[in-house]
């Protein structure tokens, strides 16, 4: 199953091919088709051959004749058995249905994987670029913040500053090193997380992943196709389909079962009586089997399928609710995180433009050092603030397509 956003993105369609998970999920859909083939060969007719051939050796002794009589003969024997199901009451085709919702189970746990691996892949790059982006700006404070104390040392010994502007310079440096420190640090943890995700080194010229289209226009939008997209709901109802049509299998194995049944043998060098010679049988049979009683254990294994659909169902309900919740979170994510980005690029744009007013009016004597310090200090938290919501968004809306079965 192809994925816009992993079409879109080359990073994210290397991973879709590469994951060890998605492959493993591939595998199980794969096995349940190759079961559900199984269940379906159990309609067609069964064909058995059976041959021998050997050695034989017979000694006979008979009463009132002393001693023995030793004779050595190579029999052989060919047998073909043809059988065809008539009437199962439901056995095979309950057990073809069981299959098949397997099968579609399986397959759906694996679109499941698939999306969760994209979101997980989206995820940690636009982890990894927040935090590059929030290195830079720290590292670009930090010179700004150096600048600013070696003017404060220039002032102080030109005698236009005093120490305290000396000390909050020095102090506001020391700040902006540490958390440049911080900003590294979380740069290598994420660096370290894509490798885990990717199997591959991060590109130095990586950029936040693009929201493929399609995003939902309404919380109610986005519920309804949650609700019938979704794969983690989809699986769940195709198990309670399982469930029940294992029930049928199982309550067919309580009624009659009834097969057409063709043989043909051949048997040559056989003993009949005292005479050796050949024989060919050949016979067609309609044969009726009814296990009427078993101690019970028909009955058991039925009520067991009944138990196992009535989980099946309280599971497909329980996931449905837990649908609901994640794609109001989501869609609540989205909602808060557009307003949020919007309002942080107007805090970045206003704090860059108040920063370099206030160093002007610094240098016009109309503010003090802190005034300065405090200033570039807002530009930059600004900044951060600015990148970590547009990561933020970003990461909402890809969770928004998971949810909805859109990824």
């Amino acid at each position: 199953m192809s994925s816009a956003a992993a079409e879109d993105n080359p990073l994210l369609k290397a991973l879709v091919t590469s994951s060890p998970e998605i492959a493993a999920a591939e595998a199980q859909a794969e096995a349940a088709k190759a079961e559900l083939w199984a269940a379906r060969g159990a309609r067609l007719p069964q064909l058995r051959l059976e041959g021998q051939a050997g050695t034989l050796e017979e000694t006979f002794r008979v009463n009132g004749v002393p001693g023995e009589l030793t004779a050595t003969r190579d029999p052989a024997a060919a047998s073909a058995v043809l059988e065809q199901a008539l009437f199962t009451s439901g056995r095979i085709g309950g057990s073809i249905g069981a299959a098949k919702a397997q099968a579609s189970e399986a397959e759906n746990r694996a679109d499941a994987t698939r999306q969760d691996i994209i979101l997980r892949g989206a995820t940690v790059m636009a982890d990894l670029v927040r935090d590059r982006e929030i290195l830079r700006a720290r590292k670009v404070n930090e010179e700004v913040l150096a600048e600013r104390l070696r003017e404060s040392r220039a002032r102080l010994e030109a005698g236009l500053a005093t120490v305290t502007d000396l000390r909050q310079s020095e102090a506001r440096l020391s700040l902006a090193e540490a958390e440049r420190l911080a900003a590294q640090a979380a740069v290598d943890q994420s660096a370290a997380a894509f490798i885990r995700v990717f199997g591959v080194a991060p590109p130095e010229d990586l950029q936040f992943p693009q929201v493929p289209n399609g995003l939902p226009e309404t919380l109610d939008d986005a519920l309804s196709r949650a609700l019938s997209l979704n794969p983690d709901l989809e699986a769940a109802k195709d198990g309670q389909s399982a469930a029940r049509q294992a029930i049928r299998a199982e309550r067919a194995q309580l009624l009659p079962q009834v097969s057409l049944n063709a043989s043909a043998s051949y048997l040559e060098n056989q003993r009949f009586g005292i005479e050796l010679g050949e024989a060919e049988q050949l016979a067609v049979t309609v044969q009726g089997r009814w296990n009427v009683f078993s101690g019970g254990s028909g009955y058991a294994r039925t009520r067991a399928a009944k138990r196992r659909a009535s989980a099946a169902k309280s599971l497909t309900l329980a996931t449905e609710r837990q649908i609901r919740e994640q794609t109001v979170r989501a869609w609540s994510n989205v909602v808060a995180g557009r307003s949020v980005a919007a309002a942080r690029s107007a805090q970045a744009e206003a704090a860059a433009t108040a920063a370099d007013g206030v160093a002007a009016e610094f240098r016009n004597g109309r503010r003090t050092r802190l005034d300065v310090l405090d200033a570039d200090r807002e530009r930059t938290e600004a900044e951060v603030g600015l990148l970590a919501a547009r990561r933020d968004l970003l990461v909402a809306e890809f969770a928004l397509l998971r949810v909805t079965g859109q990824l």
